[in-house]
């Protein structure tokens, strides 16, 4: 395998232009989650239900992105990734009108099931695009760098939602993020071109279909990076899915004030994201893999100590969650590029695969989080802590070190 940039893309600018706009679509996912995040009480209260119920408006979210991608995959690698793009953004639109607009906690659960369906195509074909332009070290190396730009969103949206929440009220941050869905349509109609030719499509059929997961699923390394970097998500989705409530409701901190504790959290994940896009041409994709699980680990065991000690209050869990979110970025660049490194003609149907994967594990870690809620941030600490040690366990039985 060879490290290699396409041609058509070989100037720096263009290069980052790219990245950028992909970033831009892909934080439609991340947007729809953090902005919304600090209404979780404000919206139990308003439907009169419980924690887990309101938890299950993530816990499908994560369902119907995972379902969605598996989906966009295929589709994009047999009529290109422009055309899908497109459509799956015009969903999330749609649906995100009706979440502004439910009157119950049920209905807004089915809409943001099909509005993630929607917003997955952002996901899994910036991925795909990537893939389409560079490969090795390079693929990781853009990779890293459009999560940063991806990152942005978790940074800013609490801190919107927050106060959207507090003036307006929790339906205007779904109406913003209408107009965050417009405007991701404009930027794939004006800076993402077609990058999968005619020529490089896939056959129609289900056949064909089947013959790609078939080939992503059955390559053991590939199938290693997968599993690993999916646990590593489940573990960033305990921490989202438990965060508001174990802050907001047990730590006392105002939902306005949310967005910063995100914001440090964030901040740790960019620097991360730096550093992998420093190191991995140097070090390769592998090695840089399993430097971020063990950081992953090591910051999971100092969370959950700070945690079950209670040493500092509130302050001693935000660092505890500040280290173990700075290897994420490493984690999930890797990952997605030491998968999709295998399947040039497939990029599609393996994005799909990585990031179905993913949010599989988000869903499943989120509604554990969620039944296993007592008030206190135990549950939110333990699920760290056991995704991160399933993350190491997948990485080392599933690849062999390269000489």
């Amino acid at each position: 395998m060879h490290d290699k940039i396409d041609e058509a893309d070989a100037k720096p600018a263009l290069q980052l232009r790219l990245i950028i706009c992909l970033g831009l679509v892909a934080a439609l996912a991340p947007l729809s989650i953090d902005m919304y995040l600090p209404s979780f009480p404000t919206i139990r209260a308003d439907f009169e239900t419980s924690a887990a119920q309101v938890q299950l408006t993530l816990s499908g979210y994560m369902l119907g992105f995972t379902l969605g991608q598996l989906g966009y995959g295929p589709l994009s690698d047999r009529f290109g990734r422009r055309p899908v793009l497109l459509s799956g953004i015009g969903l999330f639109v749609l649906m995100t009108v009706l979440c502004a607009t439910a009157n119950s906690v049920e209905s807004l659960s089915v809409f943001r099931f099909f509005q993630a369906v929607g917003g997955a195509a952002g996901t899994v074909l910036s991925r795909a695009i990537i893939r389409d332009r560079f490969s090795g070290a390079f693929m990781a190396r853009a990779m890293s760098l459009m999560l940063m730009f991806i990152l942005l969103a978790p940074m800013i949206a609490p801190v919107i939602g927050g106060y959207l929440l507090v003036w307006i009220g929790w339906r205007a941050i779904f109406w913003t993020l209408v107009l965050c869905g417009a405007l991701a349509v404009l930027v794939v109609l004006l800076g993402i071109p077609e990058s999968l030719p005619r020529e490089r499509r896939s056959q129609p059929g289900m056949s064909s279909l089947l013959q790609g997961y078939g080939k992503v699923l059955g390559h053991r390394k590939a199938l290693g990076y997968v599993l690993s970097g999916g646990i590593t998500f489940g573990a960033l989705f305990a921490f989202l899915s438990g965060a508001p409530f174990v802050f907001i409701e047990f730590y006392g901190i105002a939902p306005e004030h949310m967005g910063y504790i995100f914001t440090l959290n964030v901040g740790g994940v960019l620097i991360g994201g730096w550093l992998n896009s420093k190191l991995v041409i140097r070090k390769g994709v592998q090695e840089m893999m399993s430097l971020g699980v063990w950081m992953l680990f090591g910051g999971a065991l100092i969370l959950f100590v700070l945690i079950y000690t209670n040493a500092w209050g509130v302050w001693g869990v935000i660092a505890g969650i500040v280290v173990f979110t700075l290897p994420i970025n490493v984690i999930n660049a890797n990952a997605a590029a030491g998968a999709l490194e295998f399947f040039p003609e497939n990029a599609g149907t393996a994005s799909a695969v990585v990031g179905s994967v993913r949010y599989g594990c988000g869903a499943a870690s989120g509604f554990c989080v969620g039944l296993m809620h007592d008030g206190t941030a135990m549950p939110m600490g333990i699920a760290i802590l056991a995704c991160s040690v399933l993350s190491i366990l997948f990485l080392t039985a599933m690849l062999r070190r390269e000489n």
